[in-house]
């Protein structure tokens, strides 16, 4: 899943500085999208579509310096989050 979130960030794959914080960022990103009530199998499926765009917005929300697009990756992540709630398992 790294190299994917990577790619979907716009991050080269020969390119490892960020490495280690994408994979914090991703699993917490599980946690929060589970503890917003996401179902668990749906949080943790790394084939599902909606579950990937909302790891790559909440990776490009806090991942570098760069903080001017925090808010609007994040506000893009919640409403994403808000969307999967409503799947069932």
């Amino acid at each position: 899943m790294l190299d994917l979130i990577k790619r979907r960030c716009g991050i080269a794959s020969n390119i490892t500085v960020y490495d280690e914080d994408i994979v914090v960022y991703i699993e917490d990103c599980v946690e929060d999208l589970i503890s917003s009530g996401v179902p668990e199998s749906i949080a943790k499926s790394e084939e599902h579509q909606g579950v990937l765009t909302a790891i790559t917005l909440y990776v490009k929300a806090y991942i570098g310096n760069d903080r001017t697009d925090t808010e609007k990756y994040l506000d893009l992540y919640q409403k994403k989050v808000f969307r999967l709630t409503l799947e069932g398992e």
